[in-house]
């Protein structure tokens, strides 16, 4: 499992792409690391109650901060933002374009605490840096496969090297179905769910192939925006395995098995390969056999308790019989 790092330069650069932001104070402190995923409301330390303070979080100072501290008279204020200060947090950010209080710029300099400003309504910055940190926070682990949006459901394929990955991968989006990564997925946990991406961020290096004995193709160029994904929710795991002469497979499909990754269970299927068999129509019922249960339909238990009442009404039938005696 990995944890990533993220700083406040980091934010700050990448922030520029949702919300108007600038740096009024403390450059110091830029690569100070951020490790809560949220925007605090350091309201309540001005009053001097600092009990459970996340002390490493982003602190956003709206509408009421900013009125609270101006109506202050200049000692009380100094006083104020001194407690916010003395906590070191990894930065302050200042939302809807107020002024930097003079007293909060020279406090954020000395101290080497980064002051942000934006023109942002405090919902905005709030929304967009939980979104952010969440994303870049998440823990992590990375997986040698592929994960494909097949009818909407996310299948992440693992198997040994060789074993034909990449191929039922290009299969299914020939049929139809998206692509999100190939060979390296990167799996993250956010809140209770898991999300795939591809290990690669740069665009010409995104959704790119690997079919042995062929080379490296780029699935966007060949299929077009229908074919990729960015990223995709992780509901399943598909394991391609060899057939084993004499191995008990599931047949019924009542055995199933659950998979724990990064603390989230979800389904695990085991699929034996053998020559000839038609994996890609079988990803697919899989796929859609995993809706069919998210809205109560169980095949397996179904035909068990249909064939459970018939036999039984065939033993009652023959209970009958042999109790006539003419």
């Amino acid at each position: 499992m990995v944890t990533a790092k993220v700083t406040v330069e980091d934010l700050f650069n990448d922030l520029k792409g949702y919300i108007d932001v600038e740096i009024l104070a403390g450059e110091r402190g830029l690569k100070r690391a951020i490790k809560e995923k949220f925007a605090n409301r350091p309201g309540y330390i001005f009053v001097g109650y600092d009990k459970y303070f996340p002390v490493e979080a982003i602190q956003l100072l709206g509408n009421r901060d900013i009125g609270f501290l101006s109506s202050l008279n200049k000692k009380e204020r100094v006083n104020a933002i001194s407690r916010l200060l003395s906590f070191k947090p990894p930065a302050l950010i200042i939302s809807l374009g107020h002024k930097g209080l003079p007293e909060l710029v020279k406090g954020c300099e000395e101290s080497g605490v980064t002051l942000l400003r934006s023109k942002a309504p405090s919902w905005k910055v709030c929304e967009v840096i939980q979104s952010y940190l969440e994303d870049r926070l998440a823990d992590s682990v990375s997986f040698h496969g592929d994960l494909v949006s097949v009818y909407g459901v996310g299948l992440l394929i693992t198997g040994e090297s060789g074993i034909g990955k990449s191929e039922l991968a290009l299969d299914l989006v020939e049929r139809g179905h998206r692509l999100v990564a190939d060979d390296v997925v990167i799996v993250k946990r956010k809140k209770e769910m898991l999300f795939g991406e591809e290990l690669e961020k740069e665009d010409v290096l995104r959704h790119n192939i690997e079919i042995r004995g062929v080379g490296i193709l780029n699935v966007a160029v060949l299929y077009g925006i229908k074919g990729i994904r960015i990223d995709k929710r992780v509901e399943m795991q598909m394991e391609l395995v060899k057939w084993q002469k004499g191995k008990d497979y599931t047949r019924t499909g009542l055995e199933t098995e659950e998979v724990d990754i990064l603390g989230v269970i979800i389904p695990k299927v085991k699929i034996p390969i053998i020559p000839g068999k038609n994996i890609a129509t079988i990803v697919e019922v899989v796929a859609m056999d995993y809706l069919c249960k998210g809205v109560g339909f169980y095949f397996g238990e179904i035909y068990e308790s249909e064939l459970v009442r018939k036999l039984r009404k065939r033993s009652r039938k023959y209970f009958l019989v042999e109790e006539d005696e003419e």
